[in-house]
């Protein structure tokens, strides 16, 4: 499903509805995994990033969804550009694994390693 938040975040604008956006996003991530669940298969949800504008040292950039998303996903990554053609995911929460990261393409012929 690709970018999670942001129906939810076009419809329930504002500081006010911010409680109400929650629980309506954690009510559809727990039918997503219950719907995985099921047909016993995995699920992939992207989300959008914001700017955090005061942050000076590391990467300025947060997950919108708060706690909902960090908590109902079993694991994250953060995928982001690198030079040239290279793509960087970085395996940020897991169970079973330690933090990391990977290097790869996108080609024509699929994700290669870079």
């Amino acid at each position: 499903m690709d970018s999670l938040t942001s129906h939810f975040r076009a419809e329930y604008v504002g500081r006010g509805s911010l409680a109400e956006r929650q629980q309506k996003l954690n009510k559809h991530m727990h039918a997503i995994i219950k719907f995985a669940d099921m047909f016993d298969s995995s699920a992939l949800v992207t989300n959008q990033v914001q700017s955090k504008p005061d942050t000076f040292f590391g990467d300025p950039t947060r997950p919108i969804g708060g706690n909902i998303t960090g908590h109902n996903a079993t694991f994250r990554l953060y995928l982001r550009k690198s030079k040239g053609d290279k793509r960087i995911a970085r395996l940020v929460d897991s169970p079973s694994h330690p933090e990391g990261e990977a290097v790869f393409k996108v080609t024509a012929g699929g994700i290669k390693d870079a």
